[in-house]
Parts: structure tokens; sequence; C-alpha cells
């Protein structure tokens, strides 16, 4: 029964979706850019395999959000970039935090613990839908292995529900990395099952946003022998980028483009690597994208530990 009520109200919120964000927010360089996430698309061709011709500019450490002695992972923003969560360990455990900020120019304010999403155990890799109302994770909670969780919220000033397992994805004790698409039909997410003894990318579908996920399956054309992780999809859903180490045969990672024509699709096996933001020594992972495909939040250690960084382009 709290499933179905569960499901029933993620479904009245998705349902909302296109009145909740506004119709004209800014990029992280005080830009325009549009809700719909198509018009403004101007830097990234989904037809031509996802390589934009424009590259980043220099990558940027995103400041303010916990002390600099401390490792940051797996930003995630909503649409108008005024709040990102993101984990970051707490007493050896790794718990989800928050900042905001009143505009997508101006500096973060000091993260807080998010309690309603932090529990004794690892509680990882949130990924906030759009509109900030509905909240995916990856968490070992349970007990029985990573599992994925997701809660939702009622409005945006109000505390998070409980996290709820994401049913009906299949057998695995080690999922994470979440990643929806805007509309909430697709979910890509990274898992370690089925051939192989590293993590690759699997995705699973719903007709609408009321009904179950159905079985996830490995996006093969997108997998290597090395480890792949991290999506980020953007341009509704076109377009992707993801973490990979298979430049450096499990060495490091490095962050990957790829895109396909429309959403019922396979993604190109043609792959970009973002050459600009990767580094040869260290690892570039957990990327977050904004629907036009021209800003980037991810991860690198190239400081010496895990941080923050950003780039626009």
């Amino acid at each position: 029964m709290r499933s179905a009520v569960f499901v029933g109200a993620l479904a009245a919120l998705a349902a909302c979706d296109a009145e909740r964000i506004l119709a004209i927010s800014r990029d992280a360089t005080g830009t325009p850019i549009d809700a719909g996430g198509d018009v403004s698309i101007a830097d990234v061709n989904p037809g031509d395999g996802g390589q934009s011709g424009t590259p980043f500019g220099p990558a940027q450490p995103v400041t303010g959000l916990r002390g600099d002695t401390d490792e940051l992972q797996d930003p995630s923003l909503t649409f108008e970039e005024t709040e990102i969560y993101f984990s970051s360990p707490t007493g050896g455990q790794s718990d989800i935090w928050v900042s905001r900020r009143a505009v997508a120019s101006d500096p973060w304010g000091p993260s807080t613990l998010v309690a309603e999403l932090s529990s004794p155990q690892n509680d990882e890799d949130p990924a906030v839908s759009v509109d900030g109302l509905i909240m995916y994770l990856s968490s070992d909670r349970g007990g029985d292995g990573r599992r994925l969780y997701a809660c939702r919220r009622r409005t945006r000033d109000t505390p998070w529900e409980m996290p709820a397992p994401v049913d009906g994805l299949g057998s695995s004790t080690l999922d994470k990395a979440p990643a929806l698409d805007r509309g909430q039909l697709y979910l890509m997410f990274a898992s370690q099952r089925g051939t192989g003894s590293v993590p690759h990318l699997f995705a699973a579908m719903r007709p609408d946003a009321s009904a179950a996920w159905q079985t996830a399956a490995e996006i093969t054309a997108l997998s290597s022998a090395w480890e792949d992780t991290d999506p980020a999809l953007f341009s509704d859903g076109r377009a992707l980028l993801f973490a990979s180490r298979r430049l450096t045969q499990g060495r490091t990672a490095d962050l990957f483009e790829a895109a396909r024509s429309n959403v019922s699709s396979p993604f190109a096996s043609s792959l970009a690597p973002i050459s600009e933001l990767n580094t040869p020594d260290y690892s570039e992972e957990n990327p977050w994208v904004s629907q036009n495909g021209r800003h980037i939040v991810f991860v690198s250690d190239r400081s010496g530990r895990r941080r923050i960084y950003e780039a626009s382009r």
C-alpha cells in the first residue's frame, strides 16, 4: 500500500512538472535558458553523435560548499541551479548535503546536512529532478547491498520524505549513480550485474510517470572492459555524459559524451571524450550537466582530494 501511495504521489508531481519549472531561468554565466530544453540547445546536436564542436572552457573549483579538507562527490543541481546536492563523508560514512543560493550567478551558501536523506549507513549519488521535488540516491541502508532509493517533497521549502527502495529494476547488490531524464520516464544508473566484474551503465523505462520501472537492461553500446559509471542525462534524455576508465585501462576515470536522435533510439556507440576537462593523471567523474548542455559540474581529484569543479561552453 505504501508503494502504491508513493508511486501515485510521484505521478501527481510529474504531471505538474511543466507548470512547476520556471519558464525562463539563467545558467551559471547569466545567459537566459528556456525550461523546455529544446530551443536553447545551441551547442549540443544529438544528431551528430553528441559532439558539440564547442569545447568547455577551463574548469574552476566550486567554492564555499564545505571545508577545504572535506572530500565532495556526486553533485546534482535543480534546473534553475539554485540548489546543489552532493555527498560527503561525516564520521567515516557518506551523507547527503545541500547548498543554496538566490540566483545562479550568486556564490553558494554554506552547506548543511540533509538529515532526512542521510542514514547511519552510506548514502550517496543524489539525483534531484529538474523541479526539485523528486530525489533518487544510492544507499546500503537496507542491509542487502547498494540499492537505489527515491523520495519526494511537497514543496521546495519542506523536508524530504523517507526514501523508499526503487523496485522493478532486477536483481543486484550494487546499483549506484542514478540519473533521470526531465520527464522522469527514463532512468539510467551504474550496476555490477550480469557478465563482467566492473560496473556498466543500465537503463530502465516506463510508459508514464505513474508506472513502475521495467527491468533494467545494460546499454551494451556504451560498455567497455573497464568501469563505466556516473551517467548524466540532458537535452530531454537525448544526450548523455558519463565517466569511464577505458582510456587508462582502469587507472583513472575520464568524462565522455554520447547522444541519440530520440529517446526511443539507442545511444550511438561512437563516443567523444571531453578532452578539455580530462586530465592524464587524475580522475574526472560524477558529472551533472544543464539541460542545454552548456554548464557542467563534476568531480576531480586533481587537487589531491575529491572536489567539485564546473565549466561552461
